[in-house]
């Protein structure tokens, strides 16, 4: 099983946020991650990039 994990870019810096993410789905602005225990988490945000092979996603906050 290949998990994720998902982290906020700001400017040049990266922060993690969620670990253990096994999915995720897009609602009209905000994407919703599903970790390992099918717990939800909605976060507004945008994709940036989702590297699946390293289990590295990366979102930036919709202001």
């Amino acid at each position: 099983m290949c998990l994720s994990k998902v982290f906020e870019k700001s400017g040049n810096t990266e922060h993690m946020l969620l670990n253990n993410i096994q999915k995720f789905v897009f609602d009209g602005d905000a994407i919703i991650f599903t970790d390992l225990l099918e717990k939800d988490t909605r976060i507004q945000a945008k994709l940036v990039s989702a590297d699946l092979v390293n289990g590295k996603v990366i979102i930036e906050m919709n202001l």
